[in-house]
């Protein structure tokens, strides 16, 4: 299951989850080899979706590896579509490469064309090696590179004519409770000459239009159809989260997307949706457990829903990659609000030199946008986290990043998370200023908190950029579950809840603050690069542990937030 909605009533869709074969390729020895032919007769049953290092043997292995399988088809054309997995993906279809792509957060769908009706022989060869130049993530970051096709895999046959791909915008009147739909449809054509396309929304026909189509076998055609009044608007928003299905048909193919009715504004210092200030009460959240690392099962992401929204939370943030669709379709569902960012964790300077830096970069940015745009949920996007943003080759990544998000979507806010805010030159260019620091955890008392923001708040006066709203987007102390003292030391229970209680009442009483999302949901486990300097291996700032415990900081946030206004 890859979404909480029917997307295809016509087009044959077959799950391709289940057992596949696998081998992992350390010495780099499957292409010369041929395994994408002939694959290893010593490989092993692994299950799809899935990370390889939660396989017995495979804790810490980093690196290529390859996955084999069969699938069978009546179709000449079908569409590959590979929904998460991590760093490079290489598609063989019968022994052929047919597909590539670097970044697989936001998914890889991979168009196969000349299929005889049968069985095809079906290998996928992934790599998660990291960098400290120009891998998106580097190698040290404080989550764990988890290998493997972690999430659905589908196989999508084709007709002559399919919808490759849709955009919907819409122009919001919310005094009149009316909307004005614009929509953009990619249409692949074949073989036909003309088509009737149909839009829906949710069982009302909207509009028909038909379509002809001229050119060569196989061209994309655009077609877009303005100024669909829907009347009645019903909006969305945390507390009444309404959503409509958007079908677009054609004879043989279809495709539904689903959105909400909303605006999310910046205006004087304030995060406005549908036009009232929102202050948004948020966690930072990983997408991880112990036994499925990133695969993690929709019965899971609605635990970690409910336990967030039990804490009183109204926002989350996605650190620090596309969350998995089905996760946002569970948001939207629920009205909480999300902020979405791609891995891009903690460069230095000469990482952002890297030109395949930016390359990488402005590609998982387009892919991340694409995927999601009609998430209502999704108010914020984030161009990076905690990068060296004093330097000049920080301000000319940013400055691309920016240009590039908000011309492929120029409807939502964007910031990045700075940790050098009182140094940072890269903020004039986003629309929201987000702040992680952690004094009194790795540095200084936690009352430190105090001077800077009088500190910060100058800097803001003194570099015209005052109007601009704040967020604190991590602070927070680690803790070890169970672990409590009498004089609340460091990585005690009662040390972690009394740093939140202090921080959270600073900031939630603070005007010019926005919003906070505390780091973090649940404890995760960190990289090799620094798994010796935290315990256990694993980021243990969550509060609750890794199986969904709750720590002691758990009840005093949840008390503090559902008190806050």
């Amino acid at each position: 299951m890859t979404r909480l909605f029917k997307s295809h009533h016509k087009r044959k869709v077959t799950s391709l989850n289940g057992f596949w074969r696998f081998k992992i390729d350390p010495d780099r020895a499957g292409e010369s080899e041929k395994w994408y032919a002939d694959f290893p007769k010593d490989s092993r049953a692994v299950l799809v979706p899935g990370c390889w290092n939660t396989e017995l043997g495979l804790y810490h292995y980093e690196g290529g590896a390859w996955y084999q399988r069969e699938f069978e088809t009546t179709k000449s054309r079908a569409n590959l579509v590979f929904h998460g997995f991590y760093g490079l993906i290489r598609v063989y279809v019968d022994g052929k490469e047919v597909g590539s792509q670097y970044g697989g957060f936001a998914g890889y769908q991979c168009l196969v064309k000349g299929l005889a009706p049968g069985k095809h022989n079906l290998v996928v060869f992934t790599d998660n090696s990291h960098n400290d130049r120009n891998t998106i993530p580097l190698a040290r970051v404080d989550w764990f590179h988890y290998g493997g096709l972690f999430r659905s895999v589908e196989l999508m046959e084709l007709e002559d004519a399919w919808i490759k791909d849709c955009r919907i915008d819409y122009r919001l009147d919310i005094a009149q409770a009316t909307a004005h739909l614009d929509l953009h449809v990619a249409i692949q054509n074949f073989s036909v000459s003309r088509e009737e396309l149909k839009v829906y929304l949710d069982e009302q026909l909207l509009a028909a239009r038909t379509v002809s189509f001229q050119g060569n076998a196989g061209d994309v055609h655009s077609i877009t159809i303005t100024d669909l009044l829907v009347p009645n608007v019903r909006l969305w928003e945390p507390a009444n989260p309404n959503l409509y299905q958007i079908r677009l048909e054609l004879e043989n193919d279809d495709l539904t997307e689903r959105i909400g009715f909303r605006t999310i504004t910046v205006q004087d210092g304030k995060l406005l949706l549908n036009n009232r200030e929102i202050k948004l009460k948020g966690i930072n959240r990983h997408e991880d457990h112990p036994d499925w690392g990133f695969a993690v099962p929709l019965k899971l992401m609605k635990k970690d829903l409910d336990i967030i929204k039990n804490l009183g939370c109204n926002a989350i943030r996605g650190s620090h990659y596309p969350n998995a669709p089905i996760f946002l379709d569970l948001l939207d569902q629920e009205g909480i609000l999300f902020w979405e960012e791609i891995p891009m964790w903690g460069f230095p300077e000469h990482a952002l030199k890297d030109p395949l830096t930016l390359k990488r970069g402005l590609a998982m940015h387009e892919q991340m946008i694409k995927r999601d745009y009609h998430h209502p949920s999704i108010i914020i996007w984030g161009l990076h986290n905690e990068i060296d943003s004093r330097t000049k080759a920080a301000l000319d990544v940013t400055k691309a990043f920016a240009a590039e998000i908000r011309s492929l979507d120029p409807t939502r806010p964007i910031t990045y998370a700075t940790m050098h805010p009182l140094d940072d030159i890269c903020l004039p260019f986003v629309d929201i200023i987000s702040i992680n620091l952690y004094f009194g955890w790795y540095s200084g008392e936690v009352e430190q908190w105090e001077s800077f923001l009088r500190d910060f708040k100058a800097k803001m006066q003194n570099e015209g950029l005052s109007g601009k709203p704040m967020i604190i987007s991590e602070f927070g102390a680690g803790a070890l579950y169970g672990e409590s003292t009498f004089e609340q030391q460091k990585w005690s229970e009662n040390y972690q809840e009394k740093y939140l209680e202090y921080t959270l009442n600073l900031f939630l009483n603070d005007p010019d603050i926005i919003g906070t999302y505390i780091w973090q949901y649940c404890d995760v486990r960190t990289a090799r690069e620094l798994e010796l300097g935290r315990p256990r291996s694993f980021n243990n700032k969550g509060i609750v542990n890794e199986y969904r415990k709750p720590k002691q900081a758990y009840w005093t946030v949840r008390k503090m937030y559902t008190g806050a206004r």
